[in-house]
């Protein structure tokens, strides 16, 4: 990694459905990242992406979205836990 580069850490915003309230910690996270020296970052949502979901996924290739992950040193995922619990990986 070069020295003089910022880290470029994305925020996944990973859930689309209908009346998510995970926006608002996606926000609060990309918020708190990007007031950090020496890193990049930026919110990425998933519901505003326009990728098939009709095919198991063989014809998903979204370029910005790629070039993004490529760039990435680290990801956050910001999603909504099913069972109130938080989840490490």
């Amino acid at each position: 990694m070069e020295a003089s580069r910022p880290l470029f850490i994305p925020v996944i915003l990973g859930t689309a459905r209908m009346g998510r309230m995970s926006l608002h910690a996606a926000r609060l996270v990309t918020g708190e990242l990007g007031k950090c020296a020496g890193v990049e970052t930026d919110l990425i949502d998933i519901a505003k992406l326009p990728l098939p979901t009709n095919d198991a996924g063989e014809a998903i290739k979204h370029a910005d979205f790629s070039a993004k992950m490529s760039k990435a040193d680290a990801l956050v995922v910001v999603s909504r836990s099913t069972t109130m619990a938080i989840r490490a990986f």
